[in-house]
């Protein structure tokens, strides 16, 4: 058995191999290349060897690649590797060579999850419509602000009704020189507005069962069902639903000192497209009123009395999360009448 660190570059990657027994095998600079790196690892395919490298900008075509030849790759967070292996020396031998044996010695830190398939695709078209929905909120939030400095004040949601514009051509309020400035604006929002639309039809083609599992829990639409799934990709790597919460940062921290703990602010850690959607559904769930939602705006009300809306809307994210591992987990929809029940 051979394991291998591998430190990653724009131009090079070094590659660090050691045996069972810690010897050094081999130890080369290889361009950062598809093609050299599959002609490369080739030769190790049948030498039984794990790869290990740290997440980074080319992490995922590295995992395809080797993945694709047979080789285990071991992808793991930088900022965890760096605490265990401190060293004033830097240089990409030194990094290659200590994740070689912190791998060898099974000393590395829990590998992260690579996605793959659906789940990798929906988190791709996810990004891009974030970008899109941020480029336009910024355009209409500068605007916003160029015309309260003008003593008109309007909510940044109404950019996006053209006619508000079509207004401001006419409102003698607005100096001239902002006319050409928020004709400007009109075109990027509303092509960005447009482009976003065009990204909902290309998410909307992706369906599944675990998908309308997801929308069956109150608050969980359509674009936070893909965005859930496409971060949690397979509900079997999370072996409790605090896990789960806890991959979010939905769970509090801790600080145990002696025989004392003490719990804060969550933990923010994770996936935060995840908890933006948990909250923005915590929200829908406290503005409805149906039935389905009943039990759990309950809920909310119960802890909002003992510890205040604000941590009660959080506990409400992480009360959603947790009936989505065991929804997820257990192929039910969910059913409203079970909470209430319990």
């Amino acid at each position: 058995m051979y394991y291998a660190g591998l430190d990653v570059a724009s131009s090079g990657s070094y590659v660090y191999v050691v045996d069972r027994r810690g010897r050094k095998v081999e130890g080369r600079e290889i361009p950062t290349s598809r093609k050299v790196y599959a002609r490369y690892f080739r030769q190790w395919k049948e030498k039984l060897i794990t790869v290990a490298v740290e997440a980074g900008g080319h992490t995922r075509w590295i995992f395809d690649t080797l993945k694709g030849i047979g080789i285990e790759v071991y992808v793991v967070n930088p900022n965890k590797v760096k605490l265990i292996a401190e060293t004033k020396r830097k240089t990409d031998k030194i990094d290659a060579k200590v994740l070689a044996e912190l791998l060898r010695i099974d000393g590395l830190p829990e590998r992260i999850h690579m996605v793959e398939g659906q789940s990798r695709e929906l988190r791709d078209l996810l990004r891009a419509r974030q970008q899109l929905v941020k480029s336009a909120t910024s355009l209409m939030n500068h605007l916003r602000g160029l015309l309260r400095q003008e003593g008109i004040r309007l909510e940044t949601e109404v950019f996006r009704d053209e006619k508000v514009f079509e207004q401001l051509k006419k409102n003698t309020d607005v100096p001239p020189h902002l006319k050409p400035v928020i004709e400007s604006y009109r075109r990027s929002i509303l092509e960005l507005l447009k482009e976003r639309g065009e990204m909902d039809k290309e998410i909307g083609k992706h369906q599944n069962k675990d998908i309308d599992l997801l929308k069956s829990v109150p608050g969980i639409g359509e674009v936070a069902s893909k965005t859930i799934y496409a971060a949690i990709d397979t509900i079997k790597r999370f072996g409790s639903a605090k896990k789960l919460t806890s991959y979010c940062g939905l769970v509090p921290s801790v600080r145990s000192s002696g025989e004392r703990t003490e719990y804060g602010h969550i933990t923010r850690e994770g996936r935060s497209e995840v908890r933006r959607v948990a909250i923005q559904g915590a929200h829908a769930i406290l503005m409805s009123k149906s039935a389905e939602s009943r039990p759990l705006r309950q809920w909310h009300e119960r802890v909002a009395k003992r510890r205040g809306k604000k941590t009660a809307l959080v506990g409400l994210a992480r009360r959603m999360l947790q009936l989505v591992f065991y929804i997820l987990r257990d192929k039910r929809g969910y059913d409203h009448r079970l909470l209430q029940a319990r």
